[in-house]
């Protein structure tokens, strides 16, 4: 009888320690699953982002450095773990830091192109106006209605420029939108006994300036006799 319960204890030893294992292994698995998702998550988003950029004309600046061996790292596991499933206990290499840490380190650099990428694209449409020239021109009564306007625009177009847009198409036809009511809004800038060389001069200014040789005396006189002269500046290179 002793013999029979003490058969029996170790029988049960032995069935709970192989659950114990197997609940063990389970939980590494489901570790591991999390770090894949979590990875392939981060690359795809990447990818698909980047895509919707160059599909809207937007080049982005970004290149998968070491890609080749992250590639190699994941085909050995796949291999490996298709043999054995037991390999993910020990990796023939450190998962952390030379796979999911260089993933991690990859999604990071695309994110960052794909912002550098759309501040480029909207600097590129010539909307820097200078904030001094704005502010003088505030000062003249012909000029306030236009500047405000102006003014509403580019604050627009700057939040939009802050913020990389997951929807590409959307915010590339609503800067288009307010590059137009940009260009509209010093188009209104004019008005009556002003010379048509100093509202060109301010237009231009503002914008993207004019060669010094075109600042001529006419202009200089006039900015001088409203007391505008201080606020601009000469740029070298």
């Amino acid at each position: 009888m002793l013999l029979d319960r003490a058969l029996g204890l170790a029988e049960k030893i032995n069935r709970y320690e192989k659950l114990k294992s197997a609940a063990g292994q389970a939980e590494t698995y489901r570790t591991r699953a999390s770090q894949f998702d979590a990875a392939k998550t981060s690359l795809t988003d990447a990818w698909v982002a980047i895509n919707r950029f160059e599909e809207a004309g937007i080049p982005v600046n970004f290149q998968a450095t070491n890609a080749d061996i992250l590639m190699q790292n994941a085909t050995s596991l796949r291999d490996l773990f298709n043999l054995d499933p037991a390999v993910l206990d020990s990796p023939p290499f450190n998962l952390k830091y030379e796979f999911f840490d260089r993933i991690s380190g990859l999604s990071t650099f695309a994110r960052e192109a794909l912002d550098e990428a759309w501040r480029s694209y909207v600097d590129a449409q010539g909307v820097n106006t200078s904030s001094e020239v704005l502010d003088a021109l505030m000062k003249l009564s012909q000029f306030r209605a236009s500047v405000i306007a102006i003014k509403a625009c580019r604050e627009r177009i700057d939040r939009l420029a802050s913020q990389t847009p997951s929807d590409v198409q959307g915010a590339v036809k609503t800067l288009g939108g307010l590059v137009q009511e940009h260009r509209l809004a010093w188009s209104a800038i004019s008005a009556d006994g002003i010379p048509e060389a100093v509202i060109k001069f301010l237009r231009s200014s503002a914008a993207e300036g004019i060669p010094l040789s075109e600042f001529t005396d006419e202009i200089r006189q006039w900015l001088d006799s409203k007391g505008l002269l201080s606020a601009f500046r000469v740029r070298i290179g």
